[in-house]
């Protein structure tokens, strides 16, 4: 028991800062009350001092410890769970596991997934530990984000319980949605613009120069007696007009390729494998598989950006001849792949650090992922090539 009782404190001491740690202490030592006997009535007295929501239940998934800090969140007494399977209580409507029960069992990770879908990862401190995410609808008066992280307690006998501390989250959440909503809408401003820049370049820019090259024809036309230095000179202007048409046009093309309003994804892609020839020279293989169908608009269009910037990175960075580029429509979901088997970089542990890195091109690819809701992975390495990996729900 005392084993328990010292591992429970490390994984308390592990999920706070020192400054959390001296407050506690300090506020038991100020009560200048004795110092309880019990391994268990120590803990407690230790836990109803810590400033988070937290509980520990025993191999049976019977509560042992639920704090104060729990109490007031959840309206569920100390004296009413002790002892009980009730851990539940606090945040469901019906029964069923929490993370806790789940490490506690030793669970593997599809078996959480079947409670979290996808939003769980291992901590990095602790093995056998697990950190989550979760909306609680029936916490607060219009529901609560919490962030949990659940801990096995061990002893010589292997895992005989598990501990779950709780953070309210709530703040971050909305201020995370409010940010993606002003990217959301920024994104939609800019593609806009390009839009509508990409149509005034062909409708007048285009239009004129072509114009100005018609005037030239005609004057050629009616100029038979010119001299060769007048004609080579004509000759000069004229092809760089022409020149300048395709410049206008090709710019017009990137920044909105008709395309992809007019025919979809899929033929989109063929064309930027086609520009991308004719600018770096390199092979774009385009693969898709499923049923390819057309997707709402700014889903094919932050789709397109996605794979458009990945490879655009490749092609700059990878030093490869040739890539390739996997698109598959699901039932429910569109993954997209984008492989080169270059010379790879070293990767930030976090996709939030990349703009720190100068990986500026990531950092969209990442943005424009997050605001369709999707996954994002980016496997690579020096030497082994990268291998953009995305999955956006439909």
């Amino acid at each position: 028991m005392i084993n328990t009782f010292i591992i429970t404190i490390l994984l308390i001491a592990l999920a706070v800062t020192a400054g959390l740690l001296i407050f506690i202490v300090v506020r038991i030592m100020l009560r200048k009350e004795p110092w309880p006997a019990s391994t268990g009535e120590r803990l407690a007295r230790i836990l109803d001092g810590f400033p988070l929501p937290v509980f520990e239940i025993d191999s049976e998934h019977k509560v042992t410890q639920w704090n104060s800090a729990l109490e007031t969140m959840s309206g569920i007494k100390k004296a009413d769970v002790l002892g009980t399977s009730g851990q539940w209580r606090a945040f469901y409507p019906e029964k069923r596991p929490v993370l806790a029960d789940l490490i506690a069992d030793g669970a593997p990770g599809k078996t959480i997934d079947a409670f979290y879908k996808g939003k769980f990862k291992p901590a990095p401190l602790i093995d056998g530990a697990y950190e989550a995410e979760d909306f609680f609808p029936a916490l607060g008066e219009k529901g609560k984000w919490y962030q949990f992280t659940a801990s096995p307690i061990r002893d010589n006998r292997g895992v005989v319980g598990a501990i779950e501390i709780l953070e309210d989250v709530t703040d971050q959440h909305i201020a995370d949605q409010n940010l993606r909503y002003y990217v959301g809408q920024l994104t939609r401003v800019q593609e806009e613009e390009r839009k509508y820049l990409a149509r005034e370049l062909h409708d007048t820019t285009v239009q004129t120069l072509v114009a100005l090259i018609y005037q030239l024809d005609n004057f050629f036309a009616g100029k038979p007696n010119l001299t060769e230095a007048e004609t080579d000179r004509l000759r000069t202007i004229y092809k760089s007009l022409k020149r300048a048409v395709e410049g206008v046009r090709g710019f017009s093309r990137e920044l909105r390729p008709p395309v992809l309003d007019d025919l979809g994804l899929v033929p989109g892609l063929s064309w930027l494998a086609d520009d991308l020839k004719k600018v770096y020279n390199v092979e774009v293989n385009v693969d898709v598989s499923g049923e390819e169908k057309r997707l709402p608009q700014d889903v094919e269009l932050a789709l397109f950006r996605i794979i458009q910037e990945a490879l655009i990175n490749s092609a700059k960075h990878a030093r490869v001849p040739s890539m390739q580029a996997k698109i598959a429509y699901l039932k429910d979901k569109v993954e997209v792949n984008v492989i080169d088997r270059g010379e790879g970089f070293d990767l930030p542990e976090k996709i939030s650090s990349l703009p720190r890195d100068g990986k500026l091109g990531l950092a969209g690819i990442a943005e424009r992922v997050q605001l369709l809701g999707g996954r994002l992975e980016i496997d690579t390495g020096k030497g082994r090539g990268t291998s953009v990996n995305v999955e956006i729900p439909l």
